[in-house]
């Protein structure tokens, strides 16, 4: 379970899977989870990564939900996972033309959805990150995109069409997205409009990866400080009601 300062109210919340209806006809799977009270809460969709809808991700909008967002996250492999590179890199293709839309209908859901107040921020790791990249350029609703370890390569030279603030983290020890990649996305922010409202952050001594199934103490402080960064700019720009205010400490 991801860690974090404390200082937040936090939830009982119901989870489990639903079934999304895109505008194309389609269904697209997910994992949904929630605040228990009735009340209307900012949106997150989150997006896993080629791993598929693992434990991680659940683990992860099971935190979300608790800390007080309303939490849709697309299965973009229709319930396959994978342990290996080889058999994820499988799952890329078979599901190439599809997963952008599994994200745009899950997005839609969470804009219109009665129990939430219409801000909503998309939220991705790895391959799921590459494609919050792809709703920020996209959509024109979003109210904030953030990834963890997102490939920014293949919208090189988009970024400027983004009227969504944008947090981006990568590790110091990112082993596929070098260094040049993060100053050149770093770079094309800092041009855009909303220069002072982008944000890229590197974790030091992190890998591609911020959240595991199992932790150690090092990955532990990881991802608390990741989940650190990830709360404080959800809470620039996504409605927080009343009963979600930090608790005095």
């Amino acid at each position: 379970m991801p860690i974090h300062d404390s200082g937040r109210m936090e939830f009982s919340i119901d989870s489990g899977y639903i079934n999304i209806v895109a505008d194309n006809g389609h269904t697209v799977p997910a994992y949904w989870a929630h605040p228990r009270v009735g009340k209307k809460f900012s949106g997150i969709c989150l997006l896993h990564d080629w791993w598929g809808m693992n434990e991680v991700a659940r683990l992860l909008a099971n935190f979300f939900a608790q800390v007080g967002y309303y939490v849709i996250a697309p299965d973009m492999f229709h319930g396959a996972t994978c342990d290996t590179p080889k058999q994820a890199m499988k799952l890329l293709k078979k599901t190439e033309a599809s997963r952008y839309n599994a994200v745009d209908a899950a997005l839609t859901v969470l804009e219109s959805h009665h129990h939430t107040n219409r801000t909503v921020a998309a939220i991705g790791m790895g391959m799921g990150g590459t494609l919050a990249f792809e709703a920020a350029i996209k959509r024109d609703d979003l109210e904030t995109a953030i990834t963890y370890g997102g490939f920014p390569q293949q919208y090189f030279g988009q970024f400027a069409r983004s009227n969504t603030p944008i947090m981006a983290l990568f590790g110091s020890n990112e082993p596929f997205i070098k260094a040049p990649a993060i100053e050149k996305l770093s770079a094309e922010l800092a041009a855009t409009d909303l220069k002072d409202q982008h944000e890229v952050i590197v974790i030091e001594n992190a890998g591609h990866e911020f959240f595991f199934e199992e932790s150690t103490d090092k990955t532990q402080m990881i991802g608390k400080e990741v989940i650190n960064h990830t709360l404080r700019y959800l809470e620039n720009y996504l409605e927080v009601a009343e009963h979600q205010r930090k608790t005095p400490l």
